[in-house]
């Protein structure tokens, strides 16, 4: 039976737990904030309710006790006494949920099922990202143990068997195929059919054939005729990575899929049933594309029923420590002779870097480290950044991608439109970085307060 760790200073509120849930969990108690940290390490209840209000050691502090100790068990706080202030921080702190008495025993059973289903979760996908001293030298998987990396490992376990299309958004290099993959294992239907499309990689005369497939002479070269991916994965899950590169006329197509399951194939009226689940994936602002006219909006809806946004590295170095082991037990013993470790200097070098291109750019680099390493250690000197920064590719793409668009649309004076949108674009920054101080603004931007002024008229016209 699942044990259940009650904490509460109040003898009744200890006796009514008891009554209540001893039909489903073995009930365990204790009196306070100190005890309800010994009864975690002696008896390791598998979901704590707690108070925040006691004695000796309040919940809050005894929260970051357990914590501390079980970041993957699951904390219900409860208190008698709503404060906003005091939920934010037990949420802050990991309380898995925050409950203001008197609560009804009905909502409160399905909380615990929650957090029980959750924990299980993490805890799998904690096994696959190993934390331990024995890590997996072949395979990816998701590793690290900050509390942002555990909130991404909660939400893959609250969304992975409920078949919601899922949204996962980060910047380029976190790892969102890999948080997809796990939805997809976790899901109970990991043996069916995961099918991995990348959007960006597709023409767009060739996106809609590749999506929904073809019939014979459907087209010049349609000789015979093609399944697409989404009737191939009928029943499984399809990853539409990049899914913000897809054009307006495919994100039409898109969006049927998802409202009705139906779609189809080129050069035929008949439409075919599906049954898929979709994870999405984009380093994109798909908020602010729905703004430019660039994605539909209820395609955006539809998608984003359930969000997982990945941080990027330079908001969890915690985490870099395990994710350095990580990656030299997996390439560590390709080379000759085979790593075992890193210098202290070296992960404090790479700990003090910003990490542009994330997991992705971290893992070239110690890589590229376990072959110029000599001793069996990588030192600072084998960890080689290398000095153009990912986001300037980024820059270029970006100003690149939005001349495609001007020049698509039939825009009559692309050059001064972009020249115009940066104009706007550096004004509005510049003036809410100096809040709205004009002569501020005009000294950020490097240029006069009265030619600040010429521009931000022109620019309202």
């Amino acid at each position: 039976m699942t044990k259940l760790l009650i904490v509460d200073d109040d003898k009744s509120v200890r006796y009514a737990f008891q009554r209540t849930f001893s039909d489903q969990y073995d009930i365990i108690t204790a009196e306070n904030g100190e005890e309800g940290v010994a009864a975690v390490a002696a008896s390791s209840p598998e979901v704590v309710l707690m108070d925040i209000r006691m004695p000796k050691m309040d919940g809050l502090t005894a929260l970051k006790g357990i914590h501390g100790q079980h970041p993957c068990l699951p904390v219900i706080m409860m208190t008698a006494y709503a404060d906003s202030a005091t939920a934010m921080q037990a949420m802050q702190d990991g309380a898995f949920d925050y409950v203001v008495k008197p609560f009804n025993n009905e909502d409160l059973r399905l909380v615990l099922q929650k957090a029980l289903a959750s924990a299980r979760m993490q805890e799998a996908l904690q096994a696959e990202c190993e934390t331990s001293e024995t890590l997996p030298q072949a395979g990816e998987c998701i590793v690290g143990s900050s509390p942002s990396l555990i909130e991404v490992c909660k939400k893959i376990g609250m969304v992975a068997a409920a078949q919601l299309p899922v949204l996962v958004t980060g910047e380029t290099g976190v790892g969102k195929e890999l948080v997809a993959r796990a939805v997809f294992q976790k899901s109970g239907h990991h043996q069916q059919t995961l099918m991995v499309v990348n959007c960006a990689s597709l023409p767009d005369d060739l996106i809609e054939s590749e999506l929904f497939g073809y019939e014979s002479g459907a087209f010049t070269g349609a000789v015979k005729q093609r399944i697409g991916r989404f009737e191939q994965c009928n029943g499984g899950t399809i990853l539409l990575d990049e899914i913000g590169e897809l054009s307006l006329q495919a994100q039409v197509k898109i969006l049927r899929v998802v409202q009705q399951g139906t779609f189809e194939r080129l050069g035929s009226n008949r439409p075919l049933l599906t049954d898929v689940r979709i994870i999405a994936a984009t380093n994109k602002n798909l908020a602010s594309m729905v703004q430019e006219g660039t994605f539909r909006g209820d395609l955006f809806h539809r998608i984003n029923v359930f969000n997982i946004n990945i941080p990027p590295l330079r908001a969890r170095l915690d985490d870099l420590p395990l994710l350095v082991k990580y990656f030299i037990a997996r390439f560590g013993n390709h080379v000759s002779p085979p790593v075992q470790g890193i210098t202290d200097e070296a992960l404090a070098f790479l700990a003090g870097y910003h990490w542009p291109g994330n997991i992705r750019q971290l893992e070239n680099v110690i890589r590229r480290a376990t072959i110029l390493a000599k001793a069996g250690y990588i030192s600072k000197d084998d960890c080689v950044i290398e000095e153009n920064d990912p986001s300037e590719d980024v820059l270029a793409l970006a100003v690149n991608r939005h001349v495609d668009k001007l020049i698509a649309r039939g825009e009559s004076r692309p050059y001064h439109q972009l020249l115009a949108e940066m104009e706007n674009l550096m004004i509005n920054k510049a003036l809410a970085l100096s809040q709205g101080n004009q002569v501020h603004a005009a000294d950020l931007l490097g240029i006069n307060r009265m030619t600040l002024r010429k521009k931000m008229l022109l620019l309202k016209k």
